[in-house]
């Protein structure tokens, strides 16, 4: 801290541990360098600025960090009132150092020492605050409750803040509020005509008026006129809307000082505060984690995701709090939360993480204020394009007032003519020919029911020359219809049942009526449509808590139940945990009691996922020795395949404690649930169009690889007459290697290797056939290749190979990226 704040540097390493984050996708400390206001250089600087016509203030306005150097002294940054800051894409931003002195002489975040004083620095970068460290002697971002805690810890805190901690917190973080304020229009005009081409524009009208040129001079005013008022127009538009859509205003219910404050405004909540989720739902006004109980949440909002997500409370075990990770148990800021669910009388609660601009809503309207910037090609050849017309304008401009003035011209008509040649070479109408050409874009675009919100991407659409698209949801229908099931015990596979109502009492059943995460809502069934698909096929029905279920358990959350036709023999099971699907994981599980349970210490365990992980779950001893052939004979035909896995477990431990790895092994093969993904009618066409645009398509999803391959052949991604060639690397051994499959009709018909000790000997020493648009095996009649050259071919890689391949085989990556087309 600065000299005048008695607030020492060890307490205040301490107070501000657990908002001073250094781990994350942000550069929490971004290059800086101080500055501090100069009298002697801005005597100095303003009058060369203001003198020539006020072009030195023109370029203060388009280069702000230069003009800080100019009229500022480099200082510490402890002493500095402002700061120019570089973020990732190099882009140098400034920004005015600010103070707060917080409310009451009291430690601060986290901390019980008390101290005399408490003020701190701060500054505003991109919309997010960072402050003043005496320790790193930087600015570093300001960051929430859950950064470099446990979830333990993070549980903690549901005892709520006390009034002083709050005060503390609300002058540190600052309202709870996403506001995106609309410029008034004639500071939007002023900005947009101080253009670097429209202030040229400026320029060469002058100059044509002076020498009479007023019919062109006319045509450009009024075509300027045009460009200015159609962007102004855009933007403005653009403004409104997204201040429409990130304002947020509710009322919210805490818990602070131990006691419940009702109606308190969203604006007000800091990390740490922790708020009462009602039953009917609310508008998320911040990042929360859930503490108790369960809640549906749309997150359509934020991920496109039209299928409501169930949240679950958050486990109490001593692990670092990872936010994607644990994002199953996070409630984002701007979601919608339809309804909750609690359980012995307790409330819902969820502990403030992150607020205002830091939340997952913040960070989206974040990257709309401050994008990417585009440095692509086509764009640092225009701006080359135009330095060269600037330079040989320069060049005329020199060599006129030279001619000329040798001859003895005026010095008005010299410097007339001189920069005539300025405004030849330059041309001034480019900013309306380049809008005209933009606007006739977006109207042909329109009558595709295409819409373009950022009209400067338009041009970017003409460089495309790679599409990727997703599989399940995006080529293929969202829904998914059920095709059989096959149960599977001793070893061995029983034959098919494409009626899955009609299965007798097994496992692999009672793994399809509980092993989701389907909810009612409103009397109606809502969660994953392959859930939902797969739940209705069983014939059972789903029961939330209610007067019914309380006489089991009151943490009973559902209850599944045959129908009452068949009886069943009365069995109800109740899902008593549920660990979510994790796409990492590729599964997800739950435990389960029959209903009426004698033994509170024994659960049943249905795990389903992807068949390769739940074979690696589950004893050797229970896989069907047959296991990879039917598999592979429904995903070459594109079918999608689950698989499902149980186990019985007598455990000590609370629900609450218990952890998904001790449950998520020595499964027994349960069986197999086969699915049918049609294509979406408009898939093929498209891919027609974009292949005809010579626009190369890939697939990138994480299904099996057999699935995509089919489906990418019924979408003509893969055309009929070329070659497939799965690529497979292994690193499990002591010589990693890295094997071609040649697949016909989703049959693996040869193998040919190619690296025998990838970690020692250079792969560009073997011979490959990504070397060439040509497979033209060496050992042909070896390895049973056909004989005939394979002229045209594609790459397909699952995921683990792929990532084999970019640690232990990098040179190969670069040609499978180019011949991919199933990731």
């Amino acid at each position: 801290m600065n000299p005048e704040e008695n607030y020492s540097s060890q307490r205040k390493a301490s107070n501000y541990s657990d908002v001073l984050h250094t781990d994350d996708d942000i550069n929490p400390i971004p290059p800086q360098c101080g500055y501090t206001f100069s009298i002697i250089k801005a005597l100095l600087i303003y009058p060369l600025a203001i003198l020539p016509l006020g072009t030195g203030l023109l370029l203060a306005y388009w280069y702000r960090a230069l003009w800080v150097r100019l009229t500022y002294s480099s200082c510490p940054l402890s002493r500095a009132t402002t700061v120019v800051m570089t973020d990732e894409y190099g882009q140098q931003r400034v920004s005015t150092v600010q103070v707060t002195t917080f409310p009451d002489a009291y430690s601060a975040i986290g901390n019980k020492v008390e101290i005399s004083s408490c003020a701190t620095r701060y500054l505003t970068h991109c919309r997010l605050r960072y402050l003043y460290s005496d320790d790193e002697k930087k600015f570093i971002l300001l960051r929430g409750h859950d950064c470099d805690r446990t979830l333990a810890g993070i549980h903690e805190s549901i005892t709520g803040l006390s009034g002083r901690d709050y005060e503390l917190r609300k002058a540190t973080y600052g309202i709870n509020s996403i506001d995106v304020p609309v410029k008034p229009i004639l500071v939007m005009l002023y900005q947009e005509v101080l253009t670097p081409f429209y202030a040229f524009q400026i320029l060469c009208l002058v100059v044509w008026y002076v020498e009479e040129y007023y019919y062109y001079g006319a045509f450009i005013v009024l075509s300027s006129l045009f460009t200015i008022s159609y962007s102004l127009f855009q933007t403005y538009t653009s403004a409104v809307q997204l201040h429409e859509l990130v304002r947020q205003s509710c009322t919210v219910n805490v818990i602070r000082d131990g006691r419940e404050l009702r109606d308190v405004p969203g604006e007000s909540l800091v990390p740490g505060d922790v708020m009462v989720i009602p039953p009917t739902g609310m508008s998320m006004p911040c990042d929360a984690v859930l503490l108790t109980g369960t809640a549906i949440v749309n997150e359509a909002s934020l991920t496109g995701e039209s299928v409501p997500v169930m949240k679950t409370p958050l486990p109490q075990v001593e692990e670092a709090f990872n936010p994607d990770k644990y994002k199953r148990h996070t409630l984002f800021g701007g979601t919608h939360v339809i309804q909750t669910r609690f359980y012995s009388n307790t409330p819902v609660l969820a502990v403030v993480v992150r607020t205002g601009f830091s939340t997952s809503k913040g960070g989206m309207v974040r990257s709309i204020l401050y994008p990417k910037p585009l440095n692509f090609k086509f764009y640092l050849d225009a701006i080359k394009f135009v330095l060269l017309l600037a330079v040989i304008a320069l060049v005329g401009f020199c060599y006129t007032l030279i001619i000329l003035q040798s001859k003895k011209y005026y010095l008005k008509e010299t410097l007339l003519r001189a920069f005539d040649v300025i405004t030849i070479v330059v041309p001034p109408a480019l900013p309306a020919a380049l809008t005209v050409g933009t606007v006739y874009a977006l109207q042909r675009l329109k009558k595709q029911q295409i819409y373009c919100i950022s009209p400067q991407r338009v041009n970017l659409c003409g460089k495309i020359k790679l599409v990727c698209f997703d599989k399940t949801g995006t080529l293929t229908e969202d829904s998914l219809d059920m095709a059989s099931v096959i149960c599977a015990s001793g070893q061995r596979f029983h034959p098919s049942t494409p009626d899955p109502s009609s299965l007798l009492p097994c496992p692999l059943l009672y793994g399809m009526t509980t092993c989701h995460s389907l909810t009612l809502i409103n009397g109606q069934l809502l969660g994953d449509p392959l859930d939902v698909k797969m739940f209705n096929s069983t014939g059972w029905t789903l029961e939330e808590p209610g007067e019914d279920t309380s006489r089991f358990d009151v943490i009973i959350p559902t209850i599944v139940k045959p129908p009452l036709a068949e009886g069943q023999d009365g069995v109800q099971l109740g899902i008593m945990k549920q660990f979510t699907f994790s796409s990492e994981l590729q599964r997800m599980s739950v435990l389960v009691k029959t209903l009426p349970s004698h033994d509170p210490k024994l659960f049943h365990v249905y795990v389903k996922g992807a068949p390769e992980k739940i074979r690696k779950l589950c004893r050797p001893d229970t896989v069907p020795e047959d296991f990879f052939d039917v598999l592979s004979s429904f995903t070459q035909k594109g079918m999608r395949v689950l698989a499902v896995g149980h186990r019985t477990i007598i455990t000590k431990h609370e629900l609450s404690k218990i952890e998904r790895d001790m449950v998520e092994c020595d499964l027994e093969f349960g069986g197999l649930i086969i699915m049918k993904n049609s294509l979406k009618p408009e898939t093929t066409p498209v891919i027609s169009v974009l292949k005809n645009a010579s626009i190369r398509t890939v697939m990138v999803t994480g299904d099996n690889l057999l699935t995509a391959v089919s489906v990418a052949r019924e979408c003509g991604m893969l055309e009929p007459d070329h070659q497939v060639i799965m690529v497979k690397a292994d690193s499990t051994s002591a010589t990693p290697s890295v094997t071609f499959h040649l697949l016909q009709d989703g049959k693996d018909l040869s193998t040919m290797m190619l690296s025998n000790d990838i970690g020692h000997t250079p792969i560009s020493a073997h011979p490959s056939p990504l070397l060439s648009d040509e497979v033209v095996p060496n050992n042909v009649e070896e390895n049973g290749w056909a004989l005939n050259r394979v002229k045209k071919f594609h790459i397909v890689v699952d995921g683990k190979s792929f990532a084999v391949i970019r640690t232990e085989c990098p040179d190969l990556l670069p040609k499978l990226l180019v011949k991919g087309s199933v990731f």
